[in-house]
């Protein structure tokens, strides 16, 4: 049996209404900008990214509400649909040092192949700030943003 959770339920319409219709900014904030490295040793930095959808996913593999999603391959799913519309999937990891879901990039890599994540990088934030700067507190916990830079999930 394969169990759709409100936010997995929910995803597909926050990301189809803004693309066929004009997106409402009234109620929606700016999203606050930031950067982190991915685990190819790349800068992500979110303003580069305007124009684009994007959406921002707090994972740890280690995680049982995460294992469930990417056991039962729907969030994978919602990647590779959403990525293959041009949609940017930052996938982020907010676990500090020494902490449950905290791993060193390649094992991160090695990770993903597992899980045969579509997301288009994983963005390491060991110290928390950018985690707490959007008020991620537990994973999966998905943040979207529309291509003029404001914060509409």
């Amino acid at each position: 049996m394969r169990l759709s959770p409100p936010l997995l339920a929910l995803l597909p319409l926050a990301l189809a209404l803004p693309m066929s219709a004009p997106a409402d900014a009234e109620g929606s904030k700016p999203a606050p900008d930031c950067s982190l490295t991915d685990t190819t040793g790349k800068v992500q930095k979110l303003s580069a990214l305007k124009g684009k959808y994007v959406v921002l996913e707090w994972t740890n593999y280690d995680c049982p509400f995460v294992k469930k999603h990417y056991g039962s391959n729907n969030m994978q799913a919602l990647q590779k649909t959403w990525t293959g519309k041009g949609v940017v999937w930052l996938s982020i990891n907010s676990s500090a040092a020494g902490k449950q879901g905290n791993y060193a990039a390649a094992r991160w890599q090695e990770m993903m192949k597992e899980k045969a994540s579509h997301a288009t990088a994983l963005l390491l934030d060991s110290d928390g700030k950018v985690g707490q700067l959007y008020g991620a507190k537990t994973t999966p916990h998905i943040f979207i943003i529309d291509p003029t830079g404001k914060l509409i999930y």
